[in-house]
């Protein structure tokens, strides 16, 4: 009997995704999931010990019928029915609860770890884990900063292990401000643009060894993205023109033996990384990442055709 097309479609791309953690279900993270499940990714497992709330419904891809449910297990539910093909398990549950053991086998059973929670001390953690078991991990935020709208400005750090790359803890001091992945008052198209290239960003590193992953620059693991807002004056040295565009940065590895990982600026394995001692901040680093953002800008215009298909707005 002939498999439905749907199901041969699902398969093709099945054999060139992969496992992926998401700790944190909300606003960037809900978004992610789904489009991790739309590009083929499975399995998802999801953490988050948070139940949907009023307030989050105009940035999260649940809707009214899942108020006062839990996110990860109504976000996993929501995408088995929109995603048959894809197998998403929620666990209703804080990440620094779980027992090591069981954190430890999650984050070893994925090809791709992803700390999308707006806790600086979980996102430490899930970094120290990641390190520990050997898997590649993507930190998305979006800046919080009285100087810049909400949602105006997308992180996205990611992490090899191995001081192949500077870690999360590395990065602490170098990042501007602070970051968080709800955005309270942030335009959802923008959260959805960094999920968007988030997604990108977790594909490369499924797949090191696939062309896709060229769009990662390993002298360069972070990614700022500025969405569709006009330009705020605190932001405007790093993203001159007003719209769509994106910057790669360089993390330098700190002047200390770090922590987390133990790389340090003059004794790391990655020499280019090492290179040039300090690390531009942003506005001073001149390296842009055009196919991370001609992806993401491919994404919102099929979401765009599609959302007007079928007569509903993004």
């Amino acid at each position: 009997m002939t498999a439905p097309p749907e199901d041969r479609v699902w398969a093709r791309h099945h054999r060139r995704t992969g496992a992926v953690l998401i700790v944190g279900a909300g606003a960037v993270g809900g978004f992610l999931a789904e489009e991790l499940a739309r590009i083929g990714f499975s399995p998802l497992r999801l953490v988050d010990p948070d139940t949907l709330a009023v307030e989050n419904l105009i940035r999260h891809p649940l809707g009214a019928p899942a108020l006062g449910r839990p996110k990860a297990l109504a976000l996993a539910a929501k995408i088995r029915r929109d995603f048959p093909s894809c197998d998403a398990t929620g666990h209703h549950a804080d990440f620094l609860a779980l027992p090591a053991d069981e954190q430890r086998s999650l984050v070893g059973g994925a090809d791709v770890v992803v700390a999308a929670t707006d806790s600086a001390v979980c996102q430490r953690h899930v970094n120290h884990v990641a390190l520990a078991v050997g898997r590649p991990a993507v930190y998305p935020a979006v800046w919080v900063d009285p100087r810049i709208r909400d949602a105006e400005v997308g992180e996205i750090l990611w992490v090899l292990p191995g001081r192949r790359t500077p870690c999360y803890e590395c990065a602490v001091a170098f990042r501007q401000g602070t970051a968080d992945t709800q955005a309270a008052r942030g335009a959802r198209v923008d959260i959805q643009l960094v999920a968007l290239a988030t997604a990108q960003v977790v594909t490369a590193l499924a797949h090191p060894d696939d062309d896709r992953s060229a769009i990662l620059d390993h002298q360069r693991n972070a990614i700022y993205l500025h969405g569709l807002t006009p330009t705020s004056p605190g932001v405007r040295a790093t993203f001159p023109t007003t719209g769509l565009s994106s910057r790669n940065v360089r993390v330098p590895f700190p002047s200390r033996p770090c922590a987390a990982c133990h790389g340090w600026r003059h004794v790391t394995s990655s020499p280019a990384l090492a290179a040039e001692g300090t690390g531009a901040r942003p506005g001073e680093d001149g390296g842009r990442s055009w196919p991370v953002f001609a992806a993401v800008v491919l994404c919102i215009v099929v979401l765009f055709i599609v959302s007007v298909v079928h007569g509903k707005p993004m």
